[in-house]
């Protein structure tokens, strides 16, 4: 195995009471050509200081401070890639943490693949430490990979994958306009620009995603601003697909994706939003005419709290519920087992 460097990403805001067990991890990686790019964005408490300590201690580690617009996660992870040395990047939250081995697996697995722009690896779920919760993030299981992340079932979210830093770059990066959905849009971009990639699901799970409530993708997930994020996600989607003529082909993962953010719209009493997506959807011809006019009924009920009675909601929500088929998302749901990893392997 070569000395490729590998550059880990994190951006940092307000984990100072955490972020000391992702530094752990790290250090504690058998793998030690790697490089550590934290940007901070904006902190108030302590956990610039600490990162900073660690520098001093390490010259792996490279702190910054966010020094463009607009604030958020995406803008620091670009600026730390922009100013990454590393031949490979990856992704990773302050919450988060990395089991001993994983920049080892993640190196060979590319080395392995050269020609891949990027390998998407297994991850798991926990809490409070690792494998309290022993779920894994999501499985294989044969189905189209553009399509799974359409209906809300990806195979992986942000720190799933170790990228080539060049391809990383070449596919454009973190779009940081976005306040929810950056990672869903990044897959969508990259599958279809196409990105060649491997799927390693087989080896043992390498990260460790921290499941807690006060994640900022968490907290006013309803709120307009991340609706219209999801809604630009979907438009995107729309027009990227047909350009490329692949319409017929995932238009089921489209109406998936559709009628889940039309919900949200309905809910959250976004009225301009939800218009936005039926003009969307039109220009695709993503519904029939009877279904965009069930939506739109279904709309009113909601608008006129007419859904508080059970039989009118369940009259007028009928009709939705069997626009999309009962393909539940697996994310979170499949309990990891290192024998029955190891048996599937052998087989």
């Amino acid at each position: 195995m070569s000395h490729k460097v590998v550059s880990i990403i994190t951006p940092s805001f307000n984990r100072g009471y955490i972020v000391g067990e992702t530094a752990v991890s790290i250090f504690n990686q058998t793998y030690p050509y790697w490089e550590w790019m934290v940007v901070d964005d904006g902190s108030s408490d302590n956990s610039l200081q600490i990162l900073k300590e660690y520098a001093e201690k390490d010259p792996r580690v490279r702190i910054q401070t966010r020094d463009r617009e607009p604030k958020g996660a995406c803008t620091c992870r670009n600026i730390a890639v922009d100013n990454s040395t590393g031949d490979y990047v990856m992704f990773l939250d302050t919450d988060d943490l990395m089991a001993p081995f994983c920049l080892e697996q993640r190196v060979k697995a590319m080395e392995a693949n050269p020609g891949c722009d990027f390998v998407i690896f297994p991850m798991l779920l926990f809490k409070k430490e690792p494998y309290d919760l022993n779920l894994l993030w999501n499985v294989e299981t044969g189905e189209d990979d553009l399509m799974r992340v359409l209906k809300n079932d990806p195979v992986c979210q942000g720190t799933g994958p170790l990228w080539k830093k060049s391809s990383f770059q070449e596919v454009g990066m973190w779009r940081n306009d976005l306040k929810l959905w950056q990672d869903v849009e990044l897959h969508i971009r990259s599958l279809l620009w196409p990105m060649k990639f491997a799927k390693r699901l087989d080896l043992q799970p390498d990260v460790f995603l921290r499941i807690s409530d006060d994640s900022l993708s968490r907290i006013g997930f309803h709120q307009l601003p991340k609706l219209q994020s999801r809604v630009t996600v979907f438009e995107y989607a729309c027009t990227k697909i047909q350009e490329k003529g692949l319409l017929n082909k995932y238009k089921e993962g489209l109406r998936v994706m559709g009628v889940d953010i039309m919900g949200n719209a309905i809910r959250s009493g976004h009225g301009k939003e939800l218009a936005k997506l039926l003009s969307i959807s039109s220009k695709g011809s993503l519904f029939s005419e009877k279904e965009m006019k069930s939506i739109k009924q279904y709309a009113l009920v909601v608008k006129f709290k007419l859904s508080r009675f059970g039989l009118i909601r369940d009259f007028f929500a009928a009709p939705i519920a069997r626009m999309t088929p009962q393909n539940p998302s697996r994310v979170g749901t499949c309990t990891f087992s290192k024998v029955t990893l190891e048996t599937t392997i052998q087989n």
